[in-house]
């Protein structure tokens, strides 16, 4: 073989390897370049999926809407009135809904120590002409599939021995305790209300 038709060959030898390796490594690039496009889209989804139940979360405190996901109950509507600056109590109301099949007792609530002494459950009555306030140590039951409103002149949660005054676009945190069922956790905001004035006697 003349040494020209060597080299000719050498060098076409070379050119198919040098293809291949080329073609291989263009391969793995784009293979490479796949799986992390994978991963960015799937990374996105969770965050999309985070955010929008951050959103979600934020909408009911805002509004005063809160259920847990195994809980049959559900609390719409919810808000604590706003006081004067030196008050020692206040009101809280809510609505308070039962989609199971039994009915419900709620038993208590619980407030935030930085917020208040306690809370009680309280209903109001009409004594001559004076309304009354009257502590349900028992609490109060909501029927399977119904609904009970708590609200001025009727049921309600009084907080206690408040550390300060509520003040409009503040927060109340609460824990309604339910008999055997787990506790409801909310945060409720505090409002200005223009129903009647909420009074009590003694």
């Amino acid at each position: 073989m003349s040494l020209s038709s060597y080299v000719r060959q050498f060098h076409g030898k070379a050119f198919s390897c040098l293809l291949a390796l080329t073609c291989f490594t263009s391969a793995t690039v784009f293979a490479h370049g796949e799986d992390s496009l994978e991963r960015e889209i799937s990374h996105e989804h969770e965050h999309g999926k985070n955010h929008e139940h951050d959103k979600s979360h934020e909408h009911h405190k805002k509004h005063g809407h809160m259920t847990d996901s195994q809980s049959p109950v559900v609390l719409k509507d919810g808000y604590a009135r706003a006081t004067f600056p030196m008050a020692k109590t206040a009101a809280v109301y809510f609505t308070l809904h039962n989609h199971g099949e039994d009915d419900l007792q709620l038993s208590g609530v619980t407030v935030d120590a930085k917020v208040a002494d306690e809370a009680q459950i309280h209903t109001t009555k009409m004594e001559g002409d004076v309304m009354r306030m009257r502590h349900l140590t028992d609490g109060v039951t909501i029927g399977a599939h119904e609904h009970v409103t708590f609200t001025s002149g009727g049921y309600h949660v009084m907080l206690l021995g408040l550390k300060n005054g509520l003040s409009e676009g503040g927060e109340v945190q609460l824990t309604l305790h339910f008999d055997g069922q787990e506790p409801l956790y909310t945060v409720l905001p505090v409002k200005a209300d223009t129903q009647a004035v909420h009074k009590h006697g003694h």
